[in-house]
């Protein structure tokens, strides 16, 4: 029982942060807030923390090719297969099936359960992940749809630049180039970042938390189930291929594979908004896919350790 004590843990954070937030205790509006904190302090100070254990396991990189790999084929494949639908609709099913939550959801829950090896290899699939889920899906979106804020096409000059404004993705190429140089991160600098990297559990737990909405419909019920249904099809598909073909320990695969069931990226609601789409919609599915991954995180990996 004490190896559920964490994912239980987790869920009362996001639950009794919801009920504080029903109660008029914190506003959904605080959760920008919070994510801004999470983006530019926590997760990077996550990130150098699990890096710091990193010592040339470069056959790790391929963890990254992974999670580019699950994030930017579903996307393009879901882009030609919704032609004809409404902008509204494409802008939906794009984003939701492109990127995992990592940073405020995948990382904290994965160290809790595989310690600080777990958490060097959230950052090593986060590295591909990022790349689509931090902003990518947004950009190719609005340049794929020709839809932005106010209406406008985006560039491919705009594309790359939102690309490398995300504050992870920035530390996790320089980490990364900083380790393939044989660079390691200095132990004063992980023990001086490390209380701000613990807070990085405790705030993804608590944004998500604000951003919860437990308020189903049918229509958002039926274009939930057909997101995660095809999320898990292809993540299952996905985790088998990944299980059986690499070259990589059976520990690393494992993870791999627990990884691969993580909940929609956390940006997702945000972008689709932005880009003209459903996004209260987008935050039912998100809240919906949070709970879901948790249990099959927890299965998968009390499965693995039996």
């Amino acid at each position: 029982m004490y190896f559920l004590l964490k994912p239980f843990a987790f869920l009362f954070i996001i639950f009794f942060t919801c009920f504080l937030k029903s109660r008029g205790l914190f506003k959904k509006e605080l959760a920008l807030i919070v994510l801004k904190i999470i983006m530019n302090l926590t997760l990077p100070a996550a990130v150098i923390t699990a890096f710091a254990s990193f010592e040339g396991r470069y056959s790790l990189l391929l963890l990254s090719a992974v999670g580019l790999t699950v994030t930017i084929i579903p996307y393009f494949v879901t882009y030609l297969l919704t032609k004809g639908k409404a902008k509204e609709q494409r802008v939906y099913y794009m984003i939701n099936m492109s990127g995992f939550n990592i940073g405020c959801y995948g990382l904290p829950v994965i160290q809790s359960f595989y310690g600080e090896f777990g958490a060097l290899l959230c950052a090593m699939f986060d590295l591909g992940n990022s790349v689509m889920m931090s902003s990518g899906n947004y950009a190719f979106t609005s340049l794929l749809l020709h839809t932005d804020e106010d209406g406008t096409r985006v560039t491919a000059g705009a594309v790359l630049k939102r690309l490398f404004s995300s504050v992870p993705l920035d530390c996790y190429v320089v980490l990364t180039l900083l380790s393939l140089c044989r660079i390691s991160v200095p132990q004063v600098v992980v023990d001086f970042i490390s209380p701000i990297a613990s807070a990085n559990a405790f705030l993804s737990m608590f944004m998500l938390g604000l951003l919860f909405s437990p308020k189903p419909s049918r229509i958002y019920l039926r274009h939930t189930v057909r997101i995660i249904a095809a999320r898990y099809v292809i993540m299952t598909a996905a985790a088998v291929l990944c299980y059986h073909i690499l070259p990589l320990d059976l520990e690393v695969r494992r993870i791999l594979c627990v990884l691969l069931f993580c909940p929609i990226g956390s940006f997702a609601p945000a972008f689709i908004e932005k880009c003209h789409g459903d996004g209260e919609m987008a935050a039912f599915t998100n809240s919906v896919s949070i709970v879901l991954s948790l249990i099959i995180m927890t299965s998968l990996t009390a499965f693995f350790q039996r």
